[in-house]
């Protein structure tokens, strides 16, 4: 084998040997990870600190609770995940994260968030009565931050409450082509 060949392969190998590891998990047809990108402008769009009680529902696989512990890593932060495989993996994942198995529709947390950052379940305008639930755990001049459908329902209901509609471009979540926005609604 050509020498260079060789290194080139030796290089893959290294790199796929320190990868971060991956969870193999069954979930609902209706998990798509959030981009990078998309749980970014989250953060942003949520103004998170390191001062902030954060609640992310429907965590799924955490990818929004990274971005928000890369921006303030002292913020305390609760999740919530039906999926209980989803749910563990999350434990044991984020230390210090205090994840609640169970459906977010009926999650009684035992005090108000100063920001909540969501990409809730869109199937069957579940977005939209996420994002209204999730409001009424807020503490008065908290924020939401959250993606949604960019659909007529959407825009009848939640447009009028935002102060930031940012439109993704179709294809931003992997395996589908719906059109999406990322909101910010402050209470």
């Amino acid at each position: 084998m050509r020498s260079d060949l060789k290194q080139r392969l030796e290089m893959m190998r290294g790199k796929l040997d320190n990868r971060a590891p991956v969870a193999e998990i069954w979930a609902d047809s209706q998990l798509f990870v959030s981009p990078d990108p998309v749980c970014d402008r989250l953060v942003e769009l949520a103004d998170i600190d390191d001062s902030d009680t954060v609640l992310e529902p429907s965590a799924g696989t955490g990818a929004i609770l990274r971005a928000v512990l890369r921006a303030a890593p002292a913020a305390r932060c609760d999740a919530v995940e039906l999926n209980g495989a989803l749910a563990l993996h999350l434990r044991r994942s984020f230390e210090g994260v205090r994840v609640h198995g169970g459906d977010f529709m009926e999650f009684t947390p035992d005090k108000r968030y100063s920001k909540i950052v969501m990409n809730p379940p869109f199937q069957h305008a579940l977005d939209i009565k996420h994002i209204l639930r999730a409001l009424s755990l807020l503490e008065p001049g908290g924020i939401l931050a959250a993606v949604c459908l960019n659909g007529p329902r959407q825009q009848d209901k939640l447009k009028p409450l935002a102060e930031v509609w940012e439109e993704w471009p179709r294809g931003t979540f992997t395996y589908t082509d719906v059109s999406t926005v990322t909101l910010n609604i402050r209470v």
